[in-house]
């Protein structure tokens, strides 16, 4: 027999009795050709049905008994002369035949065993044939089989130990059977620790060395490690609550628990983190390598980075649940913040470039600030959107410069009486440019990417290193258009109007602002020039362009050029 009080049965062969329906227990004698045997049994009133002829009464159904004997060779004679002796058997069962109780309930089992084993018909027991008996074919010993199960005795080492245990199970014993067997239970589990650490579990680094020499560095092992600590601690904690177990004497060993578990979750974090750092890269690498390719990519490409970023958070969340850790917990929570915040970031870019603003995404303020502050590090949104918009700048000023120096290439060629600007300003990175402010114009400066001084007046470049085609439409939209994706980019004509005013504003009168547009990308195709008022010049034409410009109007003397050059470097900060 097996007490397996956590499902709830005591198992005996291959029957299960239910605990809960278990109500009574006891033993019975018999006696039969001289063969004396006393079996144990187990009874519960769970099952019962209406009597067809006596429709108030009803009777137990004797299936609801469970019989149990250790007498091998006892109960093997038993069975053999039930076999060869039906008028003695029939007169037993004629003996119980108004009798409902255990007695008749093992004679029908015994019966029912017997007629299976020798593959005798049940009724050659009954005395259907004789008019001066009544033990009728009819009777209940004889009846097709109903009910839950059809049960026979079985087999148990000890008749005394298996009512001892079946008594112990009932109602008004079991929770002092439950209390011990669960203290024994834990104290069984409880030995693979005390065993190594002693029986106060003082010695928990030698439970945690053997740990390490047993895991090494396996990931699987120690989130084993880690869920049964974790459960045994439950456990205890929770028998503890039921008073199983004694606050004080248990206080060692939730202490023991708690030292290990606690080390257990630092060693599967860290092989978490090494993991997730050897699929997925740093955190900090992945932060910058974000912040670098929104400033880089157009739409489509932010559109299938969103898609990817997404995959990625959805794919690590369900990694989290599979390791039993919860979706903020470190080392998962900042790796899938990298992708939930990463994406809002890409929403919000991609809603920058779009230029049907009605198809915009929405992204709630506070997840954008959120977004903000994680993936440039700050105290607050507003810090990090400086960040990003120096990085933008900076971003855009790293292309731009390329194209400068493509551009500062070409006017290298420039007759020797064009005077180029030399680039003595900083700007917010440190790239060397031309900043000119005019306090006594306006309080702001404007950058200028080249001037090229000579007799015909100042020469105001402005060079843009745009890749595909450029198309300006009729109403002075400037639209890009590359890989099948187009999108609106900033008409420079205003900025170059403020630094037209900017020159004009300490440049002698008849000096004149000529202000170009230079396209430093050679294999950018340029649509619709004629729609904007300033002439829009590759850079492998720039010097074409301004030696031969001329316009009919009087040129600035040699020591007006010099005027306008001292005048320049004057106004520059």
């Amino acid at each position: 027999m097996k007490l397996d009080l956590e499902k709830g049965y005591i198992s005996v062969d291959d029957v299960n009795i239910n605990i809960s329906k278990l109500n009574k227990v006891g033993l019975v004698n018999i006696d039969f050709k001289n063969i004396k045997m006393t079996f144990a049994y187990s009874y519960d009133e769970d099952y019962f049905f209406m009597d067809n002829d006596y429709v108030s009464s009803y009777r137990h159904y004797n299936e609801d008994y469970f019989f149990m004997y250790s007498d091998s060779v006892s109960y093997k004679e038993l069975i053999k002369e039930i076999a060869g002796n039906r008028k003695d058997m029939r007169q037993k069962l004629f003996q119980y035949q108004m009798d409902f109780g255990v007695e008749r309930a093992l004679w029908k089992q015994l019966l029912r065993y017997t007629c299976n084993k020798y593959e005798i018909d049940i009724r050659e027991y009954s005395d259907a044939w004789q008019e001066e008996d009544k033990l009728k074919i009819s009777e209940d010993y004889f009846s097709s089989f109903f009910g839950r199960r059809w049960l026979y005795p079985r087999k148990v080492n000890s008749i005394k130990d298996a009512y001892d245990l079946l008594s112990s199970v009932l109602p008004q014993n079991f929770s002092v059977t439950r209390r011990n067997f669960l203290k024994k239970k834990v104290e069984d589990e409880l030995k693979v620790f005390t065993d190594i650490c002693g029986n106060n579990l003082e010695n928990r680094e030698k439970y945690l060395e053997k740990l390490e020499m047993i895991n090494g560095s396996s990931l699987d092992k120690w989130t084993a490690s880690k869920e049964e600590l974790q459960s045994l601690r439950a456990k205890l904690q929770g028998f503890i609550q039921e008073g199983i177990f004694d606050v004080k004497s248990s206080s060692n060993i939730q202490w023991f628990f708690d030292y290990c578990i606690d080390y257990v979750c630092v060693r599967v974090s860290k092989l978490n983190e090494m993991a997730l750092y050897q699929q997925y890269g740093s955190i900090s690498d992945l932060k910058i390598r974000l912040r670098e390719n929104i400033n880089r990519l157009g739409f489509m490409e932010l559109l299938d980075l969103y898609k990817e970023y997404k995959e990625k958070e959805n794919l690590l969340c369900s990694k989290a649940r599979h390791a039993g850790m919860k979706l903020n917990e470190f080392p998962y929570g900042e790796y899938i913040d990298i992708y939930r915040l990463g994406s809002i970031l890409i929403s919000d870019k991609m809603n920058q470039i779009n230029r049907n603003k009605a198809k915009n995404k929405f992204i709630p303020q506070d997840l954008l600030d959120e977004a903000l502050i994680f993936y440039y590090d700050t105290e607050s949104a507003k810090e990090a959107d400086s960040i990003r918009s120096n990085e933008k700048y900076a971003w855009d000023k790293q292309s731009g410069n390329k194209g400068e120096e493509k551009v500062d290439y070409a006017l290298k060629w420039l007759d020797k009486s064009y005077i180029q600007i030399e680039k003595k300003s900083n700007d917010k990175v440190g790239n060397k440019c031309i900043f000119i402010k005019n306090d006594n114009f306006i309080d702001e400066k404007q950058e200028y990417d080249h001037l090229i001084v000579s007799n015909k007046g100042v020469f105001n470049i402005e060079t843009k290193n745009y890749t595909g085609k450029l198309v300006i439409d009729q109403y002075g939209n400037w639209i890009r258009k590359k890989d099948r994706e187009e999108e609106g980019i900033k008409n420079p004509l205003q900025q170059i109007r403020q630094h037209e005013k900017i020159l004009m504003s300490f440049l002698p009168e008849n000096c004149k602002i000529i202000s170009i547009i230079c396209i430093a990308n050679d294999k950018a195709i340029i649509e619709g020039s004629e729609n904007c008022p300033i002439p829009i010049i590759k850079s492998d034409m720039l010097v074409e362009f301004i030696e031969n410009y001329y316009e009919d109007q009087v040129k600035i003397s040699d020591s007006q050029v010099k005027q306008c050059i001292n005048a320049i470097y004057n106004h520059m900060v």
